[in-house]
């Protein structure tokens, strides 16, 4: 099984890393459009909730503000 082409920005809010993701030929998903907050530890990512984007900005821009808000009532 060839592996996946993956593609990540990372940014950070508030001391928070977040995880744009776009990967093509992820296992049978096809394409995956994602957003996560990075956890502390690896055991984190049992539960970390990935938020979805579509094609269009205004996609990725509604997921983003979402995991802003979430970061801002944690801080």
């Amino acid at each position: 099984m060839p592996l996946p082409n993956m593609n990540n920005v990372y940014v950070t809010h508030k001391g928070k890393e977040v995880s744009i993701a776009y990967h093509e030929n992820f296992g049978t998903a096809g394409i995956e459009r994602s957003i996560a907050i990075i956890p502390e530890t690896k055991d984190g990512w049992d539960t970390t909730e990935l938020k979805w984007y579509g094609k269009s900005l205004n996609s990725l821009i509604d997921e983003l503000i979402k995991v802003r808000d979430e970061i801002d009532k944690q801080n």
